[in-house]
């Protein structure tokens, strides 16, 4: 299995009731970007790691991080393996100084993780393949039935029909077509 490089450029919150966000990833190899639903808390902690701000206690993250410098281990590297039934999953790769072990992880917690520990993220080039998008698509509507016309209202519903049908890429495309809407 193949690996590229991918980076978190944005965190997009969502328009509806729930507490759902979008951490983007961009391949730039390929130019394209791969949404990932993920929770309010770690939408907030690569939030936190992204600018560099300073806690004063511990978050749950650090907290894994505490305990791996004191047992010695190190984080190397974070892989997003793959993705099935709408769940990305990803493998932490931590050592001991001796071995390397993997541990299963989700993908909104190894980049929080990876983005603390300054560590590369890599995805499986099959997933970016089959969930990611590039810029031309955004502007060819790959999505056929969502236009530029389209209300507000009529967006902001078919993006709630999105996330109970856990449509995350075309979710991700509503999200941006929103914020267009709502930025002009």
């Amino acid at each position: 299995m193949t690996y590229k490089k991918v980076y978190p450029t944005e965190v997009i919150q969502g328009y509806t009731q729930t507490a759902m966000f979008i951490l983007m990833l961009y391949e730039p190899l390929g130019n394209k970007k791969v949404p990932v639903m993920i929770g309010q808390h770690e939408a907030e902690m690569i939030m936190i790691e992204q600018e560099q701000v300073d806690i004063k206690r511990p978050m749950t993250h650090q907290l894994l991080i505490s305990i791996m410098d004191e047992f010695a281990l190190s984080l190397k590297s974070v892989r997003i393996d793959r993705f099935e039934e709408g769940i990305f999953y990803a493998t932490l790769f931590v050592s001991d100084g001796f071995n390397t072990h993997a541990i299963d992880a989700r993908a909104s917690d190894a980049v929080v993780l990876a983005l603390r520990q300054s560590v590369d993220i890599e995805m499986a080039s099959s997933v970016i393949d089959d969930t990611g998008f590039t810029p031309e698509d955004e502007d060819l509507d790959i999505y056929g039935d969502i236009n530029d016309d389209d209300s507000l209202e009529a967006l902001e519903e078919e993006l709630r029909l999105c996330e109970e049908n856990e449509e995350y890429e075309r979710a991700a495309e509503i999200m941006e077509k929103i914020n267009k809407k709502k930025n002009s």
